[in-house]
């Protein structure tokens, strides 16, 4: 029911709703698998990577490939990479749906992942499978790690890259006009439930939910909850215009 696409897509000829999800570091289509097949046909699923050195290079190509107007989901990384893309073109993100991801600028003195994802890939990836997911999700860790294979240390080494060298993104909100859903998991060990928080309260029109027994990807670990609350969230904030 989703498409990896490559290319922009071609003017609608129907009334779908039309979501680009992008999968967090590492990940792939299979993060947001369950959900998407969740979402039923009104709405049309685009899973979109772009593993650049910079988010704003990143930007740049999935809005040359994303559809004129679209909805925008990202975790983790790709949640920084979403509000990037928001921030860049306002007027053609309708909504957005956040989790897991820190809008501050990156903390100097961090762990250089890019470069353990360059040298050590296998050991980088079972580190990160060890603390992804809650501790009572051993599934959830392994499609994670199977994920982190797929895409391959090179490409993960961009994308740690460009979140490490991100600015601070609150200042740059005052665009940011549409609804937004910022969903996080009670156990994240990787971004506080309180960055969330603060994530939704920057925001002038978010509705926060924390999923209880979830960790750092809640599409993963809690896809019907994850997925109820995403289609309640469009079906209040956005389907009435279509």
């Amino acid at each position: 029911m989703y498409q990896l696409s490559n290319h922009r897509s071609t003017p609608l000829t129907d009334s779908k709703t039309q979501i680009v999800f992008i999968p967090a570091l590492l990940c792939d289509g299979a993060l947001y698998a369950p959900v998407i097949e969740r979402l039923g046909d009104h709405y049309e699923a685009h899973v979109m990577i772009s593993p650049k050195p910079s988010l704003a290079e990143s930007a740049a190509d999935i809005l040359a490939r994303a559809p004129d107007k679209f909805v925008l989901v990202g975790t983790s990384y790709a949640g920084n990479l979403a509000l990037e893309i928001a921030i860049a073109a306002p007027e053609r993100v309708t909504a957005l749906w956040l989790m897991g991801c820190d809008p501050g600028p990156a903390a100097p003195g961090g762990p250089d992942l890019a470069g353990g994802l360059t040298a050590t890939p296998d050991a980088v990836i079972d580190m990160l499978g060890g603390i992804i997911a809650h501790p009572d999700n051993a599934a959830a860790a392994a499609t994670f790690k199977d994920m982190a294979h797929r895409i391959g240390g090179a490409a993960g080494a961009l994308q740690a890259t460009a979140l490490a060298s991100r600015t601070d993104a609150v200042s740059r909100f005052g665009a940011l006009t549409m609804p937004a859903l910022v969903l996080w998991g009670a156990d994240d060990a990787l971004v506080p439930v309180a960055v969330g928080k603060a994530l939704a309260n920057s925001l002038p029109h978010a509705h926060f939910h924390v999923l209880p027994a979830c960790g750092h990807l809640p599409t993963l670990e809690k896809p019907a909850e994850s997925a109820g609350l995403f289609t309640e969230f469009l079906s209040g904030e956005f389907h009435h215009a279509h």
